[in-house]
């Protein structure tokens, strides 16, 4: 969880700030467009047609790719165009990139959100401070005794906060995954093998070798301004365009991409994992005391015999934030509280039967 909502909303916040900042870096242009012809009266400004292939973006041709560079083109995707006959590919999405990144940073933290809601500090508030190994031993016994007390009052309610908490984990699972997709629609459905095709270009002949990279974020790209001239007919300018804030999209989005898959991967082994513990008290009972440096005398068998998922949910997560002294003296304040709330009820029962009917 923790991966979750504060690892991976921290990358996105900081990978969100790294493309924004850009502009206060070197001489603060995220585009750079250069245009043939002669200078004069109806030259276009430059910071005018920076601004107009930013706006309205720029594209790449297909067919330039695996052209040789110098010779039939000048950069990968830039080269002679004919507008009626080419295809093209227009990269407009380097502008919503900060935007997109501080929303899915934001979309990270929102399961905790939902946590935190259904769990309501539980765990926090009847801990009591146990979190914390106490040196005084008759306040950190009081304190061992009042949460026994409550754990053995609320036993088998807490099996619908565990199922929420269950939920938890699917949430995750289902934000990552959606977080995926979510990025190769984004991308054009280029994401989705972009640091297979990373590693592949490490691994690839540098003489042959196509940068994938520079296709999904093109670092030269054409733009074409249209205006009117002298005559008043519509002058076509072409250009070409320099995009330094794609070399910093390409390292981002292909971090993102090793870091969402083992996210991925970890949070389907978390989540399998916390179901295998719900389903299967004897694995529970052996984690526990692990968690207890396996104090042998811990009466978990006969405890068992009256706990629920629910309980032993809540256990588990106690286990995980206390101390392994801590925690084994509370399992035995536990197991007290436990047979004296049995032993009171079999007296109650007792005496109900002995009581003389009243006719």
């Amino acid at each position: 969880n923790r991966l979750h909502f504060r690892v991976t909303v921290v990358i996105f916040l900081a990978s969100s700030l790294l493309v924004t900042c850009l502009e206060w870096v070197g001489n603060g242009s995220k585009i750079s467009c250069v245009m043939e012809g002669a200078v004069d009266s109806w030259t276009i400004p430059q910071n005018v047609i920076n601004t107009y292939c930013y706006v309205l973006t720029t594209f790449t041709l297909p067919k330039h790719w695996n052209t040789k560079i110098g010779y039939e083109s000048a950069h990968q995707g830039v080269g002679a165009y004919n507008p009626k006959t080419d295809d093209v590919t227009y990269k407009a999405y380097y502008q919503w990139v900060p935007f997109v990144l501080f929303l899915q940073g934001c979309l990270f933290y929102f399961p905790h959100l939902i946590f935190k809601a259904w769990e309501g500090g539980k765990v926090k508030n009847i801990i009591a401070g146990l979190n914390q190994l106490i040196l005084v031993k008759e306040d950190r016994a009081q304190k061992e005794r009042i949460l026994a007390n409550y754990i053995v009052e609320s036993l088998h309610t807490h099996n619908f906060w565990a199922m929420k908490m269950l939920l938890i984990e699917f949430l995750n699972l289902l934000n990552v995954i959606g977080q995926i997709y979510f990025i190769d629609a984004f991308l054009g459905g280029e994401f989705s093998t972009y640091g297979v095709e990373a590693l592949r270009f490490i691994e690839a002949d540098p003489e042959n070798r196509i940068d994938p990279m520079a296709q999904v974020f093109p670092r030269v790209t054409k733009c074409s301004f249209y205006k009117y001239g002298p005559s008043g007919t519509v002058q076509t300018h072409d250009a070409i365009c320099v995009l330094p804030v794609n070399i910093i999209n390409e390292k981002i989005y292909v971090f993102l991409w090793f870091w969402l898959i083992f996210l991925s991967g970890l949070t389907v082994l978390a989540l399998m994992y916390h179901i295998f513990l719900l389903v299967t008290p004897a694995m529970t009972r052996m984690m526990l005391r692990s968690q207890s440096l396996y104090q042998n005398d811990l009466p978990f068998d006969e405890m068992g015999k009256h706990f629920e998922l629910g309980d032993w949910k809540l256990l588990y997560i106690l286990s995980k934030n206390m101390e392994p002294l801590v925690f084994g003296e509370f399992v035995r304040e536990l197991y007290n509280a436990m047979r004296y709330a049995n032993d009171n009820a079999n007296a109650l029962a007792n005496n109900a039967q002995k009581q003389p009917l009243i006719a």
